[in-house]
């Protein structure tokens, strides 16, 4: 196992050399343990779109007033907690993960 992937890490040192570095912006296969990650180098990026973050909150039975913005790395849309107070959901962007609900005083 162990020289199978030596042999295989070799090869791809051989190839990224042979290309003179020049596949940057190329698709590098990572393959871990019984399934390969695909991993882009040179790609910007990609955000969910807002209408997915509004989606996400809905599913959480959230109510929101207006449209998610960007602010400090994160999605934020302003929304009620389970009190009725005026309070700022989070959504990470990249992923989609609800960050929490943060209360505004």
């Amino acid at each position: 196992m162990k020289f199978r992937q030596l042999i295989t890490g070799a090869a791809a040192a051989l190839a990224l050399v042979a290309t003179g570095f020049a596949a940057d912006a190329a698709t590098v296969v990572v393959k871990k343990g019984g399934h390969r990650v695909f991993v882009e180098r040179g790609v910007p990026a990609r955000y969910i779109g807002r209408d997915r973050v509004v989606e996400i909150v809905r599913a959480r039975h959230i109510r929101f007033v207006g449209q998610p913005y960007m602010y400090r790395g994160n999605y934020v849309l302003r929304c009620y907690d389970r009190f009725g107070r005026m309070a700022f959901c989070r959504i990470q962007p990249r992923t989609g993960a609800f960050l929490g609900i943060s209360v505004r005083l």
